[in-house]
């Protein structure tokens, strides 16, 4: 396994930039020390997400564009979602929608765990030893 190196969701990088709770905390220590990887879509699925949270009033104009920015310098790596990276998450459909399926394929193609917050991806994929599940402390 690529101990050096993990995939990032975008459920993890928006807590990591965005979540000032045990969930935010969690995330940015989890990353810490590790080159960060992500398919290329990592940063239309976290603008998206920051941009939800600007409209309910979670987050300011200048905090939300802030937190697009550091997300985006938190990603070492992103990878294209052609090819082999695609054809694995097609063929993990059954479990997961394929824009999530395609972190798990990302990981295993690297060979790295995949760090999420996503429940949706912990429960469908308990057992797949390449998942790490950040949840905010009890």
């Amino acid at each position: 396994m690529n101990v050096g190196t993990v995939v990032v969701d975008a459920s993890t990088l928006v807590a990591a930039v965005a979540s000032t709770d045990s969930l935010g905390d969690r995330a940015r220590a989890t990353l810490r020390g590790h080159r960060r990887a992500a398919p290329h879509l990592i940063d239309a699925e976290v603008g998206n997400a920051l941009r939800s949270m600007v409209l309910r009033g979670d987050l300011t104009d200048g905090v939300g564009d802030s937190a697009r920015l550091m997300a985006e310098r938190l990603v070492h790596r992103r990878h294209p979602i052609h090819g082999a990276i695609a054809a694995r998450a097609w063929q993990l459909r059954h479990n997961l929608g394929f824009y999530d399926a395609l972190y798990i394929a990302l990981a295993e193609s690297l060979h790295c765990q995949l760090i999420t917050a996503d429940n949706r991806i912990a429960r469908a994929f308990k057992d797949h030893d390449l998942i790490s599940t950040i949840t905010p402390d009890d």
